[in-house]
């Protein structure tokens, strides 16, 4: 795989932005020890064999310069701005801090308790420590279910020896993707992505091609017990749809109509204007190299709770039946063209995009072309995309909060084939059929669907 090189250059720009991808990410962490990849990349800005951390960024500090780190799942970014005037300087700790990190230590145990205290912070924060649940759950058994920051199981078995070995084995010239913006000489900055590069083992590790996840066929359904909660998170998963689907934009502008942020949006207009539930109701699509998932979000009160998660799922399934109408397909379209002028309105975001555009694949001017694939959407073609890729046949919802507070609705839930109960902080295992606690709803799902063929 040859290196990728993306040049941005504005003459009378001030500053320079360097963005850098490795176009390996957390999917490459060994089992059980999920964290790897973050942990490495951390530690590039601890220090190299030259320079300690502290003096490193005092170097970083006195050039006015910045350094910033992306953790992503199939990718590890490193963004840089400097003074035009100071690149050399610039290139040379971005050079050093690339070939020769330090991997000191104290600065990885330092590391590690940071990420010990982000941890167990997150299990006190209801939105974060549901939304890694619901990815972790949903995506059990699969590499995209790996979380990038890793897990209060598996820091502690992540050692130094591991980091190191990540960098040998994944830092290769033909892995990397070079892009630059702003103010500079691109014969001269070319000359140093080379140089980097040459430093570097040849080749390629090779992409790690995960499979797409699947949501088994069904209405599933996971509690977790979190005590003494007013609220509860709830959040439903169905298959998704990827970048480069033929339908991806119109699924777009669907979602907009359905939960994608708007007071206007369906979700937030049943959920929180007509019935005051919650304070939003969201929906949307996450996606990679591959399709990973669709979600909707709400947060009601316990009261509320099992009322919401069933309006959310009829919801769904009318979206499903019906589509969406002309109003709201034009209102959606509009305002979703009208936002991508903030998609490539400074030279540091169109960078991002080109450096995306290669991390993940996507065709050549993909995201220059964002306007008007969307403005030559027709209703027709969003129709068709919705009941392509929206199926309330396989859902996978996650609510936490005090159970027992709203338990006894349950048995008022309808169509689902699997009920699971867990603990929050208890680590994610496969979750299998026939948990006693799904008993009474599977007899109900039965009579359901029982009633139904007879209709």
């Amino acid at each position: 795989m040859k290196t990728k090189m993306i040049f941005m250059p504005e003459k009378k720009a001030p500053l320079v932005h360097i963005d850098i991808a490795l176009l390996h990410g957390s999917l490459r962490d060994p089992d059980g020890k999920e964290g790897v990849a973050s942990f490495m990349l951390s530690m590039l800005l601890r220090g190299t064999r030259k320079k300690d951390a502290q003096e490193f960024h005092r170097m970083l500090d006195n050039l006015g310069a910045e350094i910033h780190l992306g953790k992503n799942k199939e990718s590890l970014r490193i963004y840089g701005v400097t003074l035009s005037d100071k690149l050399p300087a610039f290139m040379d700790l971005l050079t050093e801090m690339l070939l020769e990190p330090a991997f000191a230590e104290i600065e990885f145990a330092k590391i590690r308790e940071q990420v010990r205290s982000s941890l167990l912070d997150e299990l006190g924060s209801d939105d974060d420590i549901a939304d890694r649940r619901f990815q972790e759950y949903l995506l059990f058994g699969n590499p995209y279910g790996k979380m990038t920051a890793g897990s209060l199981d598996t820091i502690d078995r992540i050692t130094l020896d591991d980091l190191r070995v990540f960098h040998r084995q994944y830092f290769r010239a033909g892995d990397l993707v070079f892009g630059a913006s702003g103010g500079f000489d691109r014969k001269y900055l070319e000359k140093r992505f080379k140089e980097i590069c040459a430093a570097l083992p040849a080749g390629s590790a090779g992409r790690f091609e995960a499979p797409a996840p699947t949501i088994r066929k069904g209405k599933s359904l996971l509690l977790l017990e979190k005590p003494g909660r007013t609220q509860a998170q709830i959040t439903v998963g169905a298959p998704g749809v990827g970048f480069i689907d033929k339908s991806y934009f119109a699924m777009m502008v669907a979602n907009h109509v359905f939960g994608g942020g708007s007071f206007s949006a369906r979700l937030m207009r049943e959920v929180r204007e007509k019935r005051g539930w919650s304070y939003g109701a969201y929906s949307w699509f996450r996606s990679g190299r591959k399709p990973l998932y669709f979600a909707m979000h709400t947060v009601p009160s316990n009261k509320d709770t099992i009322p919401a998660l069933q309006l959310m799922l009829q919801l769904f399934a009318s979206y499903a039946r019906k589509g969406v109408d002309r109003k709201e397909f034009d209102f959606s379209k509009k305002s979703l063209v009208s936002q991508t002028a903030f998609l490539q309105d400074t030279v540091r975001k169109r960078l991002d995009n080109k450096v995306t555009e290669a991390v993940l694949g996507l065709p050549k001017g993909y995201y220059d072309s964002y306007r008007g694939k969307l403005r030559r959407l027709t209703l027709p073609q969003v129709q068709k995309a919705i009941k392509k890729h929206v199926d309330p046949s396989r859902c996978f919802a996650l609510v936490m909060g005090s159970v027992k507070e709203w338990e006894k609705d349950l048995p008022g839930l309808e169509g689902f084939s699997n009920v699971w109960k867990r603990v929050f902080d208890q680590s994610p295992v496969a979750l299998a059929p026939g948990d006693a606690h799904s008993l009474t709803l599977r007899r109900a799902a039965r009579k359901a669907v029982s009633r139904s063929k007879r209709k």
